[in-house]
């Protein structure tokens, strides 16, 4: 049987943990007798709904050409929350495609874990990675509003900033003022 692998990170400086959950994946389809069709992946937060790799994973899951599709966690699914979650599992399961959650096998689509108990599971995990992600959302405007209250740059240094920060760290400038007697 033939598998689609779904990885995400929020940000473009996470390529470490992208590939963690690449090579998790393809373990999983591995000891699972799968053969990988397709890996596809994001750079977005969790909590968009139109992101290319899930888009694309969803279009070739209506044109069945997999069975199963291989996530590592329900984070790495969807931050938004048990509602999110559960519509693309529920979009899965209707095409008659499964599902594994590499960090979580006991809400794999042919776990024997009871349908309640998984419902349960999924839906405390969802709810914390939902919130989770609203916080990070909040303290993140909150840094920014504090940073333009004080009239501090916003977004990255360039490499000549002469910030405080920047300037203490500059390599100090040789005087090439000679006098001459």
């Amino acid at each position: 049987m033939k598998c689609g692998i779904y990885i995400r990170i929020s940000d473009k400086d996470e390529k470490s943990i992208l590939e963690n959950q690449r090579l998790r994946g393809i373990e999983d389809a591995k000891n699972s007798n799968l053969e990988v069709y397709k890996i596809y992946e994001d750079v977005a937060s969790g909590g968009e709904e139109d992101r290319p790799g899930l888009n694309e994973l969803r279009h070739d899951a209506r044109s069945r050409k997999f069975g199963i599709v291989i996530f590592t966690h329900p984070s790495r699914m969807t931050r938004q929350g048990y509602e999110g979650a559960m519509y693309i599992l529920r979009e899965l399961e209707s095409r008659g495609i499964g599902w594994h959650f590499t960090d979580m096998p006991i809400l794999n689509y042919d776990a024997n874990t009871p349908k309640l108990a998984k419902d349960i599971i999924l839906g405390v995990i969802t709810a914390i990675d939902e919130d989770y992600r609203r916080n990070i959302s909040e303290k993140t405007k909150a840094a920014l509003a504090r940073r333009k209250a004080l009239g501090i740059q916003l977004g990255r240094h360039r490499k000549d900033c002469q910030c405080p920060k920047h300037r203490k760290n500059a390599t100090p400038k040789v005087s090439d003022d000679r006098t001459q007697d």
